[in-house]
């Protein structure tokens, strides 16, 4: 891809997740306020059963039916987790704005603000997750197990973004808080699959959309990171700083690993249930959708003779291969306190994600700067270690 079509690219891509942050975020702030006030204009749940129907949104299988208990218990600590969630969203948004970025000072401030509001949205939702439990959260253990993974994963990714910005690594800043960013996106992401699937499975209920939307975003939801802290790069598009991983032999041994944990993982499901569900099928269609941008952009970053980027795109690439053998282990492990459908989907809600995010990290640490060059306050040139 050419400077010019990735720089287009790119303001296409943020355009769209600005337009979504800053139409959801008013609807996460007022999410809670019904339990509240009974007045309130509930500017989710109307957008949900207008694009779907009144019966997906409100009725059995839906969240306000299957989750009302819960929400009306905890709505002190869901308050704060909308509302902190819904405001972060919008603030991380702005950030990633380079009109925003160039004014340094206001870049900080907006920034340690939407790093503290991130951080206390993140505390709000692991207290509801310890109050509720496993039983208590809307589709069971499945969707509990994934979203402790993305508050201690979004935790994590400003936590350690924050950090970097101290230590004026900002290549490793503007991609831990890239990551970050990617999953607290998975909020509307997620509620843009409601609207998607619900329209394309007329049949279905939310227990079904919100199942088969988090699958697909197991992969894409760091993989989404990659591709935004790819466009952030400013870095050298030739170097031998960073030093390449293992070669071939890497390669390779991943590869049959994954094969040999695929074919583990097919067997065990076949052996299990009944053909492939929608919720499989869609979290599939997300792994082989990502392996195959993974794939290409290694391909064309070499054609290119960007070595840097090739060498990003093969961690990242190596990374979801990975994901089999994680997902081996993991439903292993989720099979000791749970039924077995409850294990696989855990597994396949959660694998891909951690195996990218592990790769993620790994692009992220050999982002680290050992010389900067200092211009009006910012990084002019940065080389990698």
């Amino acid at each position: 891809m050419s400077t010019t079509a990735r720089k287009r690219a790119s303001l296409i891509g943020w355009g769209a997740i600005t337009a979504l942050a800053v139409l959801y975020g008013p609807m996460a702030i007022e999410y809670m306020w019904r339990f509240f006030n009974p007045d309130a204009p509930e500017l989710w749940n109307h957008t949900f059963g207008a694009v779907v129907d009144h019966e997906e949104a409100y009725g059995p299988g839906s969240i306000e039916a299957e989750q009302v208990v819960q929400y009306t218990q905890n709505r002190y600590i869901l308050l704060f987790h909308t509302t902190a969630g819904g405001i972060a969203i919008v603030l991380f948004a702005a950030q990633f704005s380079a009109r925003v970025r160039r004014n340094l000072a206001r870049h900080r401030l907006i920034g340690r603000f939407a790093a503290s509001i991130a951080l206390i949205g993140m505390a709000g939702a692991m207290a509801f997750l310890l109050a509720v439990g496993p039983e208590g959260t809307f589709d069971g253990a499945a969707f509990y197990l994934q979203l402790w993974a993305l508050a201690l994963g979004t935790t994590i990714g400003v936590g350690l973004g924050l950090a970097a910005a101290v230590k004026r690594q900002i290549a490793m800043h503007q991609a831990l808080m890239a990551y970050a960013f990617a999953l607290l996106l998975t909020a509307p992401l997620l509620r843009v699959f409601y609207l998607f699937l619900g329209n394309l499975w007329p049949e279905t209920t939310q227990l079904e959309t919100n199942l088969a939307g988090a699958a697909f975003l197991a992969t894409w939801a760091p993989l989404g990171a990659f591709l935004a802290a790819r466009a952030l790069d400013v870095r050298q598009r030739r170097t031998t700083a960073i030093g390449p991983l293992p070669g071939r032999a890497l390669d390779l041994g991943v590869l049959a690993t994954a094969v040999v944990a695929a074919a583990a993982l097919g067997w065990r499901y076949s052996t299990a249930f009944d053909g492939l569900d929608r919720v499989t099928t869609t979290g599939l269609v997300g792994v082989v959708a990502g392996l195959s941008v993974a794939l290409t952009n290694h391909l064309a970053a070499r054609r290119a003779g960007n070595d840097l980027a090739a060498e990003e795109w093969r961690v990242i690439g190596l990374a979801q291969l990975a994901g089999a053998p994680t997902g081996v282990v993991l439903w292993a492990l989720y099979d000791l306190p749970f039924t077995t459908y409850d294990a696989y989907l855990g597994m396949l809600l959660t694998a891909p994600a951690l195996a990218l995010s592990i790769g993620f990290l790994v692009v992220v640490w050999r982002r680290r700067v050992v010389r900067r060059t200092t211009r009006s306050g910012e990084a002019a040139q940065l080389v990698d270690h």
